[in-house]
């Protein structure tokens, strides 16, 4: 069974917490004797707290370094053209 604690810090990882949810993307960011701080990637970011135990019913995948940044250079390219069009 897979849960929080199968998880490395400021790494980020698609998961899907159940079974019937979308997969979404999450960075652990902190870390105490039994919870981990989770950034979650959608439309916006937020952050949760989940205890080390909880299940994740599935993590699909782990970014690597060059996925992150060609993640990250999508929404960078969005914001520029914004600010370009004002």
């Amino acid at each position: 069974m897979n849960t929080y604690a199968s998880l490395q810090l400021n790494r980020f990882y698609l998961v899907k917490e159940n079974e019937n949810e979308e997969i979404v993307l999450v960075q652990p960011v902190m870390e105490t004797d039994a919870c981990y701080l989770v950034m979650h990637h959608d439309d916006y970011e937020s952050a949760f707290w989940r205890k080390k135990e909880d299940s994740i019913y599935e993590i699909v995948d782990e970014l690597t370094d060059e996925q992150l940044a060609e993640y990250e250079n999508l929404f960078t390219d969005e914001k520029e053209e914004e600010w370009e069009e004002e």
